[in-house]
């Protein structure tokens, strides 16, 4: 970078932070804040049942915690390390309170252990916070820094996930460190912040490979930097950017192999003989696929491999009514549009009008671009498209931009802390529910299923209300449930007769719709989602629900109004 440049924005950053002996109000600002959604998530973490995977990794880590084995979920496609920063806490102080034999069965004591690792797991979210909020101050002020942490705590997509044991919010957190770290690095061409950059890149991936997308976006951004610094040598841009991202990457999977222990696992763990390979490809490539699939490698990039096979195989998705095995260009699209709260994209059309008439530090056009990038990337890439959660990285990124309007003319700030009132309003009428949130453009929760369904609306998460529910009625307890989950309704209290459904496989259905019971409940992951058979639940289309559970995930029906199925006196 020129040294002409570096001058320019040091001044601007004056320029944008006018005042800088400060007040005590922002900072006292974004402390409510924290405790505010701190104290949101703590209330909810309790209230629902495990979501779709949170068993496996909660299974998952206390088997390394006891064994050291953790070769399964690298065979299942999925990194090594977010389980291990949330529930490494949980299980030390477990074990150091006498309670080991949770340790030891953690299918028998769910559901007494999930609430303890959602809450092992918080400090990630506080971390994103804290960078968010450093981020906007560096930025553009103090007051912008008030502001940012309080649309990040009233995020209802934030909090759904901030308090679930998954691995969308420590990739959120390391993917905010990395791009934090290369604003600067772009900044000031330090190249231990470069360094920097590239270690939270490697634990990003270690977080969830979603990260595999950070080179490619910023080698776009330092390219068209350089290009903005007036750098007109394009191939020469492109040689040094190509160079250092190379060291970029290096770096990136060196901290990958030291976060992870060097840990080796092959790809199956059978040799020999491979039934699924047999006759597919001809011999010399089965030979070769068959000894990387028995070649021990990171196990990180074991499961990264496993990850990109199951992305190329695509998988079943559901959205605006129809069910494809191979995802749509325009899904993150539609999820943004009905999962994000009108407010948000109200004041985000503010921001863009008055873009140049803001102060800051520089650089600030890196926000959108990022974001901007990481979504259509995200779209093109995936042929599984299973929630807006996979897009929770632009979240930050799009907060801290808008908080530049909190450092504007006071008729700018009150426009935005406006929309913050009606983004405020949207989470108080959905709390302790976030992960259900639709805007009111698309009609809610209710509505909103016939736009999307699966962790936008139903992860497996309402056995805890449904218990609730019965507790209120005890005439539900005569009930027949389909279940869409990971977890078993009884170790949440459920009565009567279930049918439990997951991702992977259909259970023991019955070859067709069957209520044993006076009383009908199906998840709307079956019966909007892509998971149950074809046509499964038709006789329930034009069919009103009794009633639904309070997270809205299990509607409930009176099986004498649903025309054409069984009715055989059931067990309890």
């Amino acid at each position: 970078m020129r040294e002409g440049s570096r001058k320019h924005e040091n001044a601007a950053a004056c320029e944008a932070q006018p005042g800088r002996h400060r007040t005590w109000g922002p900072t006292a600002a974004v402390a409510a804040a924290a405790v505010v959604g701190l104290g949101l998530m703590l209330d909810t973490i309790g209230r629902s049942s495990a979501t779709y995977d949170e068993p496996f990794y909660l299974e998952t880590a206390c088997r390394w915690w006891r064994t050291g084995d953790q070769a399964e979920i690298s065979r299942a496609g999925s990194p090594l390390t977010f389980w291990k920063l949330q529930q490494v806490p949980m299980l030390w102080a477990l074990d150091h309170l006498g309670r080991g034999d949770w340790i030891d069965d953690p299918r028998r004591f769910e559901p007494e252990l999930l609430p303890m690792a959602r809450a092992s797991s918080l400090w990630i979210w506080a971390a994103a916070f804290a960078l968010v909020a450093l981020w906007s101050r560096r930025l553009y002020g103090p007051r912008a820094m008030a502001l940012a942490s309080w649309w990040f705590t009233l995020s209802p997509n934030l909090l759904a996930h901030g308090s679930l044991a998954t691995m969308e919010t420590p990739i959120l957190a390391a993917m905010t460190a990395t791009f934090l770290l290369f604003w600067i690095f772009l900044r000031t061409a330090d190249r231990r912040v470069f360094a920097g950059s590239a270690v939270a890149a490697g634990l990003a991936f270690s977080c969830k490979f979603t990260a595999v997308l950070i080179p490619p976006i910023l080698s776009i951004l330092w390219i068209v930097s350089r290009w903005i610094d007036g750098d007109r040598r394009l191939w020469r841009i492109i040689f040094r950017v190509a160079a250092g991202m190379l060291a970029f990457a290096t770096i990136m999977a060196a901290t990958d192999l030291v976060v992870t222990g060097a840990s080796t696992v092959t790809i199956s763990p059978r040799s020999g003989d491979h039934p699924s390979l047999s006759g597919r490809l001809g011999p010399r490539a089965e030979a070769m696929v068959r000894r990387l699939i028995e070649t021990p490698m990171p196990q990180d990039l074991a499961a990264f491999i496993r990850q990109a096979i199951q992305q190329k195989q695509g998988a079943p998705s559901y959205l605006l009514g129809e069910v494809r095995s191979t995802g749509w260009r325009y899904y993150y699209l539609v999820a943004l549009a009905v999962k994000v709260p009108v407010s948000f994209w109200l004041i985000l059309a503010l921001r863009f009008s008055v873009n140049r008439r803001l102060a800051m530090a520089g650089r600030d056009w890196m926000l959108p671009a990022l974001a901007v990038a990481f979504v259509a990337m995200a779209s093109l890439g995936s042929a599984r498209n299973f929630g807006v959660r996979y897009l929770l990285p632009v979240a930050p990124l799009a907060i801290i931009w808008i908080s530049a309007l909190a450092e504007g003319p006071p008729r700018l700030r009150r426009l935005v802390w406006a929309g913050l009132i009606f983004q405020a309003i949207a989470v108080v009428t959905i709390h302790p529910h976030e992960l259900s949130y639709f805007n009111a453009a698309a009609g809610g929760p209710i509505r909103g299923r016939q736009i999307l369904s699966d962790s936008n609306l139903d992860w497996g998460q309402g056995l805890r209300s449904l218990r609730r529910l019965q507790h209120a009625r005890p005439e539900l307890c005569d009930l027949t449930l389909y279940y869409f989950g990971d977890s078993h309704p009884r170790s949440y209290g459920v009565r009567g007769t279930s049918y439990e459904v997951r991702a992977i496989d259909q259970g023991k259905l019955p070859p067709t719709l069957e209520a044993r019971t006076e009383y009908l409940a199906v998840s709307a992951s079956l019966q909007w989602g892509p998971w149950a058979p074809s046509g499964y639940f038709q006789a329930l289309a034009g069919v009103e629900p009794i009633l639904y559970t309070d997270d809205t995930t299990i509607a409930v029906y009176r099986s004498a109004d649903v025309p054409g199925i069984s009715r055989v006196p059931g067990r309890r």
